[in-house]
């Protein structure tokens, strides 16, 4: 592995915004809840150590599909590497890690779209079903008729929604309270529940592995050596790092300062995020009004960006199903028939979920997280220590990584059995 320090070009910045605008979506929205309720000082520790822990969890899907022959993503690299049982485990791993997102999207979604109508339109109480069809039924639709549009309108609402949460970051300063530093260090039972409850959340927050395959199939097609297609990409990861720890701790730590318990229990109570909160706690006009819209805008962005990548990985699996036994199958497939009805099934099964209204945080420390951290903090610690052509890029902190990839599968559990 080169340890050479290649100068970052006009693409690789391109790439960079890409990770970025892919990690800073709806999941942020919701860490600054369970963080006002824990208490500053373990998030502050669980931002030190996530955050180089995240960045080399992150490098490590990057390197492994920069770095194969057949780099065209992380599910045919794994393929070249342990063979097609195991690629088909992992597309269901992925699958998994971006269907439970969507359902809290879809959630969050309708959530702020409701209480928008009810506190800010003053529209009163509305029909939970309707505005979740017409939500979902809005943004569904530009995936179906025109990919195109979907990808002009996230790359459209990508940057506004981005300087808008530092607006509202800063906009807060004058409301920050620092009592939150001043407050007795809670004992180290509770500290170290605190620790547990939060790490789910800085995970699930910080995670921007769907878009790492594509960052390694991309300088592996396009540098004419492995050692400066790894490279690049790890300038990549590392930059798009820091950027998330700065832009999410901000405005973590300017939501917290800003914010009280009463409005973070409110917010966990009535299953809406952090802006919307704010927005119904605070009678400043600019406060009650830009606040749901960044937060929608959030939301409308991760909502189609996240349903497109369940669509694709539920689609891979049952063309593989299909296909088992005989991969000549595939052509002959009614793709177009295959993909519509998919996106049919899962728009009915978000629609029921989000209707149903199930806990946003719980779905995410319980389900979400515990999944991501599979893919994202076990499996390359694995493949790097399975894999030969991996062992290259073994860092010394993997088994860290790996401990606290098993830590957040149980720190729910864990936590919930704590006095």
């Amino acid at each position: 592995m080169s340890s050479t320090a290649w100068k970052m070009n006009k693409i690789d910045k391109g790439w960079v915004l890409t990770c970025f605008g892919t990690a800073v979506g709806a999941g942020v929205l919701f860490l600054p809840i369970k963080a006002g309720l824990a208490g500053i000082w373990p998030t502050l520790l669980l931002a030190a150590v996530i955050c180089p822990l995240s960045y080399i969890s992150h490098r490590g899907i990057t390197r492994i599909v920069a770095s194969c022959p057949k780099g065209e993503d992380i599910i045919s690299a794994v393929e070249s590497d342990l063979g097609f049982n195991a690629s088909f485990a992992l597309s269901i791993l992925y699958f998994l890690s971006i269907v439970s997102i969507c359902v809290s999207y879809a959630t969050g979604l309708t959530n702020i779209v409701s209480s928008f109508l009810e506190h800010q339109m003053h529209l009163g109480e509305t029909s939970r079903p309707l505005v979740t069809f017409v939500s979902l039924a809005v943004l569904t639709s530009v995936l179906i008729f025109s990919p195109r549009v979907l990808v002009a309108f996230t790359s459209i609402i990508t940057v506004p929604h981005i300087l808008l949460m530092v607006f509202i970051s800063l906009y807060m300063i004058p409301h920050w309270s620092t009592s939150v530093f001043t407050q007795a260090m809670p004992d180290s039972l509770e500290f170290m529940k605190s620790v547990l409850v939060l790490l789910p959340l800085f995970v699930f927050a910080m995670n921007f592995s769907p878009v790492c395959s594509t960052v390694g199939a991309f300088y592996h097609k396009n540098h004419a050596t492995i050692e400066e297609a790894v490279g690049r990409s790890d300038q990549v990861i590392l930059w798009t790092n820091i950027l998330i720890l700065v832009f999410i701790m901000f405005f973590v730590i300017s939501m917290m300062l800003a914010g009280s318990v009463e409005i973070f229990q409110m917010a966990q109570t009535q299953n809406i995020d952090t802006l919307s909160a704010i927005s119904i706690s605070f009678h400043d006009p600019i406060i009650r009004w830009s606040s749901p819209c960044i937060a929608l805008l959030a939301i409308m962005g991760s909502y189609t960006g996240h349903f497109s990548g369940t669509r694709e990985g539920l689609y891979g699996i049952v063309t593989d199903l299909m296909a088992w036994k005989n991969p000549e199958k595939r052509a002959t497939l009614n793709h177009k028939k295959i993909d519509l009805t998919l996106t049919g099934v899962l728009f009915v099964l978000l629609w029921f979920l989000a209707v149903y209204n199930p806990p946003i945080l719980s779905v995410i420390g319980i389900i979400s997280s515990p999944v991501i951290a599979v893919y994202l903090y076990l499996m390359p610690v694995f493949l790097m220590r399975k894999v030969p052509r991996l062992y290259i890029y073994r860092s010394p902190l993997g088994g860290v990584i790996f401990v606290v990839g098993l830590i957040t599968l149980v720190a729910n559990l864990i936590a919930s059995c704590m006095p």
